[in-house]
């Protein structure tokens, strides 16, 4: 049989302490993480608004130019054969990591899915941990537990815990905490503390360090500056676009205006 310990007042006490304030600074660095996400939803979004549409169309008229010179090479024997290999070619064609445009970098998850994940994986490992057991068919029955729970967790699955939640109630309820198994839970909980505080501050150096960050970063400071950096952008966007339907008119292509 697995038969707890008990453990000293100030060893539980001290544990106690450590637990609560690690606790503390997980909520902190989680609502860093929150506004983090905010600033860059925002961001995302005014820039989705402003230049989305410029690189859409953009893109059409790179695509139109690449068909318009692999047709001039071709020959205007081939001008058939051509327009249906064309087709086909536009049909299926999908931009490499080069092409693909900004906003699809700003990209970020759900902040209010992932922080429900974090909190329901944490109530579940402090409930369900194998080392909370003190008999070997409960240890077992915990084991697996987990590890349906391990699962969920790294597929981000939220509905799956949940329902683990509801399923495996029985096996704990009713049971008293003494000093013992306080201390076992105690220090299951620090360890998951430890996990979680690691991966949410990984999170916000990647989101410090990313493109789109940094991107919202050079923005800000030149607004505060009296600049538009995004407006400046926009009209750099124009200025190719205007230079791409000049060439494909050049080829005695139209580039089929589209109001951007």
């Amino acid at each position: 049989m697995n038969k707890l310990s008990v453990p000293e007042p100030e060893e539980l006490a001290g544990l106690r302490a450590k637990t609560a304030h690690r606790r503390e600074y997980l909520g902190i660095l989680e609502m860093e993480l929150f506004n983090t996400r905010a600033a860059l939803q925002e961001f995302t979004d005014e820039y989705t608004a402003r230049l989305g549409p410029l690189e859409i169309e953009y893109q059409r008229l790179e695509r139109l130019m690449d068909e318009a010179i692999e047709e001039d090479e071709l020959g205007p024997g081939s001008a058939q054969g051509h327009n249906g290999h064309r087709e086909q070619q536009s049909s299926q064609e999908q931009p490499g990591p080069e092409r693909r445009s900004a906003r699809q970098a700003l990209k970020i998850k759900n902040p209010n899915y992932e922080r429900k994940i974090r909190e329901l994986f944490r109530n579940l490992a402090k409930r369900f941990h194998p080392d909370l057991a003190s008999k070997p068919e409960e240890k077992e029955a915990r084991e697996k537990i987990m590890a349906r729970i391990n699962q969920a967790y790294s597929a981000r699955d939220l509905r799956t815990l949940e329902t683990l939640a509801k399923e495996h109630a029985a096996l704990i309820g009713g049971t008293a905490e003494g000093p013992a198994a306080e201390l076992a839970r105690l220090k299951i909980e620090l360890r998951e503390l430890e996990a979680m505080i690691f991966e949410v501050e990984h999170t916000i150096r990647e989101l410090d360090f990313s493109p789109a960050w940094q991107m919202r970063s050079e923005v800000q400071s030149e607004r505060q500056a009296g600049r538009d950096k995004l407006g400046d952008m926009q009209g750099n966007v124009k200025e190719r676009i205007a230079e791409l339907r000049e060439h494909l008119l050049d080829l005695g292509v139209n580039p089929k205006f589209v109001n951007a």
